[in-house]
């Protein structure tokens, strides 16, 4: 869990510490999947599943890793366990590489959350994809 609360610290401005990732995980509708290179933690994805749906909760990888598909296999993977009618995530609105990669897994914009994050206060782009 270390390993995933340091992608945390490199990767969002409001990051879960190692407590409240393990918090979260001990929930049953919560799945975590995580990319290793050797014993090393490259990125990781966070699911919850309820009901015939499922939200993405966080999706991370180090800078050092990115543009080598591993979020896209994260993904892919959780798609793939879970059996959700549909999937939903919100990303901010300034991150152009997530939503590109989001769309190529045929999620479609459905809504806009009005200043839903923080440092610095940003919309949220709502996203779905049905399965």
């Amino acid at each position: 869990m270390k390993d995933v609360a340091e992608i945390e610290r490199a990767c969002f401005s409001s990051p879960w510490d190692e407590a409240a990732l393990e918090a979260e995980l001990k929930k049953a509708c919560a799945h975590l999947y995580v990319a290793l290179d050797g014993e090393k933690a490259a990125g990781y994805a966070a699911v919850y599943c309820v009901c015939g749906e499922a939200d993405i909760a966080r999706v991370a990888v180090i800078d050092e890793y990115r543009r080598q598909g591993i979020a896209t296999q994260l993904l892919l993977k959780s798609f793939e366990d879970n059996k959700a009618e549909c999937v939903f995530l919100d990303v901010r609105e300034s991150n152009a590489a997530a939503i590109s990669l989001y769309k190529s897994l045929g999620f479609e914009q459905v809504g806009i959350r009005k200043n839903y994050y923080s440092d610095p206060t940003e919309n949220a782009i709502l996203m779905k994809r049905r399965n």
